[in-house]
């Protein structure tokens, strides 16, 4: 296999973490749209502390009031991650209000709402 393309796939992921805040944006953009309009979407983790590596991954809360079940949350993520047309890096979460309430809340150190 040509080293080029490994070349190529890192430059992608470089350029996904240092713009993931214009990705998210789309993923705002489509989940209003599309899935509810009190969707929100929130970043965290290392890329939201600005302390990320080239290995990390960008952690997305997406917050939508009555998600029904587990595939319907699995419908909401697959929508979002063709919305950008990327999986890796973007890690996204979609729970409830009450998920983000009763446990995400209690250990995300720093996070940015996208607008």
């Amino acid at each position: 296999m040509n080293l080029d393309y490994f070349k190529e796939e890192w430059e992608k992921r470089i350029n996904m973490l240092k713009n993931a805040r214009q990705y998210l944006k789309v993923i705002k953009e489509v989940c209003v749209s599309e899935v509810s309009p009190e969707c929100k979407v929130i970043l965290f983790g290392s890329v939201a502390r600005g302390n990320y590596r080239l290995d990390s991954d960008v952690d997305v809360l997406v917050i939508v009031p009555n998600i029904k079940d587990e595939w319907d949350r699995s419908k909401i993520s697959v929508k979002l991650h063709k919305a950008i047309n990327a999986w890796d890096p973007f890690e996204i979460h979609v729970i409830t209000p009450e998920e983000y309430k009763n446990w995400y809340s209690k250990f995300i150190d720093v996070w940015e709402e996208i607008t």
